[in-house]
């Protein structure tokens, strides 16, 4: 038995109808699909075009217990130095040359970029207060925090400060305008590197960039110098024949990782062979790491006598700088140096917290303590025994900074060079570590700054090779940086961050 089914014409012509309405319908979905899809295309295409912000030079903390610090109240405000008004131009040095020298053309107009650095330009919402606990959040950013005045005031004042803080950051700076060469280099003598890399930390901490409209200059002319000498030698210095350069070196180097960062981020016309010189450098610093972890004078890799710990931190601080500011070496990794320096570094602390000037407890002295904690707390290992037992220390053994008071490498009532990497330590430690040093400090050297914004004389420790000018210099900063750093901060990672 079959089935047939009987069609008729009109039956007919409704079923072409319907071939018809299905076949447009199939062609409709084709071509939204089509259009669906090249718009899926050109969306990827332009979120892929947007360039990722490069991680920046701030460094997250450690976690721990942060009781209020007690604070005085605000009275006053502070004019910013370096507005940055989006009708204003400033001057800057715009290097082009191809050559392998950074050729500093004539002085050429840039404009401001059209939003204000407090408002137009965020770099990140992290900002290392050093809770204490490790918790350090990754890489943040904190450069557009510390742009802006306001948000700079209330974290001065937060962690302990005063506005008085930031008026004698401002008169430092003002001082030290005065005293840049005509070459954009500071200091005299062997060690104007090293001296043009400690002023420029100084600036770059209170965001004064090329673009800043009372040091743009300044700033801008200081990098030149520094890459000029990157591009003549194989170091950055004017001498590279000398023992120091292990020093001259890692300051510059840290100044210039921080400035090729700044640079990159906002986007400022900046120096040719920056970034040729910066990864140069840093190259330079990861060739000259001994096998135990640590820098020797003359940067000879080799186990030798002149290995020690003072020359180390400030290598540290470099390749620190470098690795935050996504600095790309060719002559190794940098978190594998940090992790060989963190081991050199735990050989040199002793039983009641003191570091040794060299490894297996030869030369333990008090004004390497802090140099000892901070190196480890930029290795990402600031919960170490090693790290706590200095951290006991300073809290134990520095109740009070004496400006002028006292010298020598014990001296822990006035040696700026301890002072430096222990403020940098507490703060990084947060707590009452930070609560009891933040006494222990401020007003000491707020007392030490004269009317003109220069500090008065006082032990800086380790500068016996420094000549007048230049010992002057790196006083000043050493004192102003201390001052910033509580917005400044560029303090270590410790344990619990991303990269530790």
């Amino acid at each position: 038995m079959s089935l047939h089914i009987e069609s008729t014409d009109e039956a007919l012509e409704e079923l072409k109808k319907q071939r018809t309405k299905t076949l447009a319908a199939a062609i409709s979905v084709s071509v939204l699909g089509v259009a669906l899809m090249g718009l899926l295309l050109y969306l990827v295409h332009i979120i892929a075009a947007i360039p990722e912000d490069p991680p920046m030079v701030a460094y997250a903390t450690q976690e721990g217990d942060n009781p209020d610090i007690d604070t005085p109240e605000v009275t006053q405000t502070t004019q910013r130095p370096s507005s940055s008004s989006t009708a204003a131009q400033v001057k800057v040095i715009a290097a082009v040359a191809s050559a392998d020298v950074a050729v500093v053309n004539p002085d050429i107009d840039v404009e401001i970029p059209t939003e204000e650095l407090s408002t137009g330009i965020d770099i990140g919402d992290g900002f290392g207060i050093g809770t204490g606990n490790g918790d350090g959040g990754g890489i943040p950013g904190i450069i557009s925090k510390r742009c802006d005045l306001n948000d700079r005031m209330k974290r001065i004042t937060e962690n302990g400060g005063t506005p008085q803080c930031e008026e004698a950051v401002v008169k430092s700076l003002r001082w030290l305008k005065k005293q840049q060469n005509g070459n954009g280099s500071w200091g005299d003598g062997q060690f104007k590197a090293s001296m043009t890399g400690i002023t420029l930390l100084a600036y770059l901490a209170h965001c004064e960039t090329p673009l800043s409209e009372e040091f743009g200059e300044n700033v801008l002319k200081g990098i030149s110098f520094l890459v000029d000498l990157g591009m003549k030698n194989p170091v950055i210095s004017e001498q590279p024949g000398l023992k120091e350069i292990c020093y001259d070196h890692a300051v510059a180097t840290y100044a210039l990782c921080e400035a090729y960062t700044f640079c990159k981020q906002m986007d400022i016309p900046s120096i040719s062979n920056l970034e040729r010189v910066v990864v140069k450098a840093v190259d330079r610093i990861l060739d000259a790491q001994c096998p135990n972890g640590g820098w020797a004078y003359s940067y000879n890799n080799r186990i030798n006598p002149n290995i020690d710990l003072s020359v180390t931190g400030w290598n540290v601080q470099a390749l620190k700088a470098a690795e935050h500011g996504g600095v790309k070496p060719t002559k190794g990794e940098i978190r594998t140096a940090l992790r060989k320096a963190a081991m050199y570094c735990r050989k040199n602390v002793m039983p009641d917290g003191k570091f040794s000037y060299k490894e297996n407890g030869e030369s333990p002295r008090s004004s390497l303590v802090g140099v000892g904690v901070l190196s480890l707390q930029m290795t990402g290992n600031g919960s170490d025994s090693a790290a706590r037992k200095g951290l006991d220390w300073i809290k134990n053994n520095v109740k009070t900074l004496e400006w002028g008071k006292g010298s020598g490498t014990e001296n822990v009532k006035s040696n700026l060079y301890m002072h430096y990497y222990c403020v940098q330590a507490a703060m990084n430690r947060g707590g009452d570590v930070w609560t009891s040093y933040n006494r222990a400090f401020r007003d000491a050297v707020l007392g030490g700054q004269k009317p003109d914004g220069s500090f008065s004389n006082n032990d800086t420790g380790y500068a016996e090779c420094l000549s007048g000018k230049s010992k002057n210099i790196y006083r000043q900063c050493l004192a102003t940086l201390m001052l910033e750093t509580y917005y400044r901060f560029l303090p270590g990672t410790g344990e619990g961050t991303k990269n530790s």
